[in-house]
C-alpha cells in the first residue's frame, strides 16, 4: 500500500510538472533507482547527453511502467496506479516529445523493462529512442510478441550494445531503425586524469545469478597472488535508494577514483570493465553467464593497447595479470567513444 501511495504521489508530481509548461519535453523512461553503480553511471551519463542535444527541453524521468489494461476489469480500473498514470500520461504528452529509453540489459526474457518500452509503442507515436540494450530473448512466444510490437516501427529507433545482441535484434525487428552502440558511460573514457599511485589487484565482482564463477573459485584466484594488496567489491551497493538518489555522483567518481589507486583490476561486471577504463587501470575481464562481456571487450579498438583483455578462463586471467604487474607501465586511454559514437549520435537520428 506504501509504494502504491508513493507512486500515485510521484505521478502528481510528474503532471504538474509536464501540464504546465510551455516547453517540450524529452521523457526519459525506466530510470533505476537501485543502488548499482553501473545502472546509476548510465542515467548521469544519459542526462548530461539529453542536456547537450535538446538543449531547453524539459527533461522528466519515469521508472518502469506497466499498462493497466490487460490485467484488471473496469470495476478496479479506478483504484490502480497504473490506470490514473494512463491518463495523465495521456493528458500531458505532446505529439513533438521525445521519449528516451534507459539503457540496460531489458532485452531478455526473465526482465519485465521491455514490457515498459512495448506500452509506450502501443499508446503513443512519438519518436522513441531506445539506448543499448543486450538483446537476448529465447522463448519463440516471446520473440514472436516483441517482433510484433517492436518490428517494423518508423518512429524507434534501437541501439544495441554488441554485435550479438544487433544481429538478435535483426533477425526480429524488420524495418525498424537499429545501431550498434556501444554503452553510453564509455562517453567518459579519455575525459578524466588520474594522478593516483597504483598498487595491486582489484577484483570487482558480481554475486547474483549472472555470475560465472563461484565465489570460492575468485578466493581461489584471489590467493594465489600472494601477498600483493588484494581487496574484492562490486558495484552494486548496500545502501538505501534516497541514499543512491541523493549522493549518486559522488558514489560514482569515490568509485572511479578507488579504481585508479590499483594496477590492474579483475571484473566479471561489464561497467566494471568500463569504469577501469574510464581510470586508465588495465583491466582483465572474465565472463559472466551469458555473452555480454566476451562480446562487451570486444569495442575497445587497438589504441587502448593491453588495457582492456578479455580472459577465457580463470588460468589466463592469472596469466594476463602476473604480466601486467611485470610491465610497470602506464597508458592513458583516448576518448574514442566519445568522439566516434557519443558525440555524433544526435546527427544520426536526425
Amino acid at each position: 500500500m506504501k509504494s502504491e501511495l508513493k507512486r500515485l504521489l510521484q505521478l502528481i508530481v510528474i503532471f504538474f510538472k509536464a501540464f504546465f509548461t510551455f516547453k517540450k519535453k524529452v521523457w526519459l523512461f525506466s530510470v533505476p533507482s537501485h543502488p548499482n553503480l553501473g545502472d546509476q553511471a548510465q542515467l548521469m551519463c544519459t542526462e548530461k547527453w539529453i542536456k547537450e542535444n535538446y538543449n531547453g527541453y524539459k527533461i522528466i524521468e519515469m521508472e518502469h511502467l506497466l499498462s493497466p489494461f490487460p490485467h484488471f476489469n473496469m470495476k478496479v480500473l479506478a483504484l490502480n496506479v497504473d490506470f490514473w498514470q494512463h491518463i495523465i500520461l495521456k493528458m500531458v504528452i505532446r505529439k513533438d516529445d521525445v521519449f528516451i529509453g534507459h539503457s540496460g540489459y531489458f532485452f531478455v526474457d526473465h526482465h519485465g523493462g521491455w514490457y515498459s518500452y512495448d506500452y509506450l509503442l502501443r499508446y503513443w507515436t512519438n519518436k522513441f529512442i531506445i539506448l543499448p540494450q543486450t538483446v537476448n530473448f529465447y522463448a519463440p512466444v516471446v520473440k514472436q510478441r516483441v517482433s510484433k510490437d517492436f518490428g517494423n516501427k518508423r518512429n524507434l529507433t534501437l541501439l544495441c550494445r554488441d554485435e550479438v545482441s544487433y544481429n538478435n535484434a535483426r533477425g526480429m525487428l524488420g524495418t525498424t531503425n537499429l545501431l550498434l552502440y556501444p554503452d553510453i558511460v564509455t562517453s567518459l573514457i579519455g575525459t578524466r586524469e588520474y594522478k593516483s599511485l597504483r598498487n595491486g589487484i582489484l577484483f570487482c565482482m558480481r554475486d547474483d545469478i549472472e555470475a560465472f564463477y563461484s565465489p570460492a573459485d575468485i578466493d581461489g584466484l584471489m590467493q594465489r597472488f600472494g601477498n600483493i594488496r588484494k581487496e574484492k567489491i562490486d558495484t552494486t551497493l548496500h545502501i538505501s535508494e534516497k541514499e543512491m538518489k541523493l549522493h549518486r555522483d559522488r558514489l560514482i567518481n569515490t568509485m572511479i577514483e578507488k579504481i585508479s589507486t590499483f594496477e590492474v583490476v579483475i571484473t566479471d561486471r561489464y561497467h566494471g570493465t568500463i569504469f577501469s577504463a574510464i581510470a586508465s587501470t588495465p583491466v582483465v575481464v572474465i565472463n559472466s553467464a551469458d555473452h555480454k562481456l566476451s562480446s562487451g571487450v570486444k569495442w575497445f579498438p587497438k589504441e587502448f593497447g593491453l588495457n582492456v583483455q578479455f580472459a577465457s578462463n580463470l588460468e589466463e586471467a592469472f596469466q594476463k595479470v602476473s604480466s601486467i604487474l611485470k610491465r610497470k607501465e602506464h597508458l592513458d586511454n583516448p576518448p574514442y567513444f566519445k568522439e566516434n559514437y557519443w558525440d555524433k549520435l544526435f546527427e544520426r537520428l536526425l
